[in-house]
């Protein structure tokens, strides 16, 4: 890290950060309670800058700013050091991306221009099962009440191709650097939280699952939940499997070959879901048509 860019990081933010985690996810995947969970576990202070954009300065192209898990006010625009300058020296900083996936050939080059490589302790890419994931995406779109079915489906066919390829980047992480953290075993599994911990080197403070974050509006299915552990994330499919924009979501997800054998290796129980629901449609369904 040139002296250059650590003192203009340090001038944006007011402070020099001791480590940098970004995560890489795509919508309604828990990446808002994950990365609450990795604040909620750091050492000291944190900062964590909300769903930047890509190529361009994490400091300046934030959608929120949160100092010690707690969101600030503070507008767009805005000098970001006005809420952060006291967090101090050492602190923890986190850069989230939604939507999109780094290219495991460039190992994360280039994404966020005002953070030096040799400053970014990890990458973590944050994934759910599809079932429940396809289904809290849908209902998220379906909220918006200028968007109808066919608008809702093509936005869907786009994210089934994005997921097929965070499935992908998951699959290989064994051959890049990017860390995956599945939404569903961390929901389930204290000991699992606890390993990623571990492995990212953050004191074991608060294993909870915390608190229901507001990102997105909160749940699309339980508006008056506060608190992650009385939410039912595991169910999510159930409440939309008779939705009918739901099924062809399905319907056109089982046609994707690739995409079913990767849920096939990484979510098996996902995978079965879906083929059951293929042979209870009886899609493709042939008529013989005579000359």
């Amino acid at each position: 890290m040139t002296e250059t860019s650590q003192t203009a990081l340090a001038q944006d933010l007011g402070f020099q950060p001791g480590e940098v985690l970004r995560t890489f996810g795509m919508r309604r995947s828990g990446n808002h309670a994950i990365i609450n969970w990795l604040l909620r576990n750091a050492e000291g202070n944190s900062t964590f800058l909300n769903n930047c954009t890509i190529g361009k300065a994490a400091t300046q192209s934030w959608r929120a700013v949160e100092v010690n898990a707690k969101r600030m006010p503070i507008k767009r625009g805005t000098p970001i050091s006005d809420v952060t300058a006291g967090v101090g020296d050492g602190a923890l900083l986190v850069v989230s991306y939604e939507d999109f996936l780094p290219d495991p050939d460039e190992g994360g080059e280039g994404l966020t221009t005002d953070v030096p490589m040799d400053l970014i302790k990890r990458d973590i890419v944050l994934y759910r099962h599809f079932m429940n994931w396809s289904a809290s995406l849908l209902r998220k779109i379906q909220a918006n009440e200028d968007q109808d079915t066919l608008v809702c489906l093509r936005i869907m066919m786009v994210a089934l191709d994005k997921y097929r390829e965070l499935l992908e980047l998951v699959s290989n992480s064994a051959n890049n650097d990017f860390l995956p953290i599945n939404y569903d075993r961390w929901v389930a599994r204290p000991r699992y939280r606890a390993r990623i911990l571990q492995e990212l080197g953050l004191p074991h403070k608060d294993n909870s699952l915390g608190s229901v974050q507001p990102y997105g509006g909160g749940s699309s299915f339980q508006k008056g939940v506060k608190l992650a552990d009385k939410l039912a994330t595991d169910e999510r499919w159930r409440e939309m499997v008779n939705d009918p924009a739901y099924q062809l979501v399905l319907l056109a997800a089982s046609q994707d070959r690739e995409l079913v054998e990767l849920m096939q290796k990484l979510m098996p129980a996902d995978a079965d879901m879906l083929v059951a629901y293929l042979d209870q449609a009886q899609f493709p369904y042939h008529v013989e048509v005579a000359d």
